[in-house]
C-alpha cells in the first residue's frame, strides 16, 4: 500500500473547519478513482497545519492519477484558502488501526 501525504497550512482560520469541508468534498471524488483505498486528515489547531493522507493500492496507481489529483487538490485548497506546503509519497510498512483486541479471560 502507498500513502500520499500532503501538508497544508491555514493559520488564519484554523485547520479544523477547513479540513472537514475539504475532506467532505474530496472523498466522493477520490472514491471514483481506481486503486483509492482511504483518506485520513489530521489537523493541529495550534499551528494551523493539516496532514492529508490518501491511501492507494500501489505507488504506480497513485502516480498514474497524480496529475488529476493535483488539479483537484488545487481547486479544493483555493476554495478553502489553505496553502499546500508539499506532498510526499510513502510505502506502508506497518499499520495497526482501530481497537486492539484483548485476549479472552482464562
Amino acid at each position: 500500500m502507498h500513502v500520499s501525504l500532503t501538508t497544508t497550512t491555514d493559520p488564519a482560520n484554523g485547520p479544523l473547519r477547513d479540513a472537514t469541508l475539504a475532506g467532505e468534498e474530496m472523498l466522493p471524488w477520490l472514491r471514483g478513482i481506481e486503486g483509492f483505498e482511504g483518506l485520513l486528515m489530521l489537523s493541529n489547531p495550534d499551528d494551523g497545519r493539516t496532514l492529508v493522507l490518501t491511501f492507494w493500492e500501489s505507488r504506480e496507481i497513485a502516480e498514474h492519477h497524480s496529475h488529476a489529483r493535483t488539479r483537484f487538490r488545487e481547486s479544493i485548497t483555493s476554495a478553502v484558502r489553505v496553502e499546500v506546503e508539499g506532498t510526499t509519497g510513502y510505502e506502508v510498512t506497518f499499520a495497526a488501526v482501530g481497537p486492539l483486541e484483548t485476549p479472552a479471560p482464562s
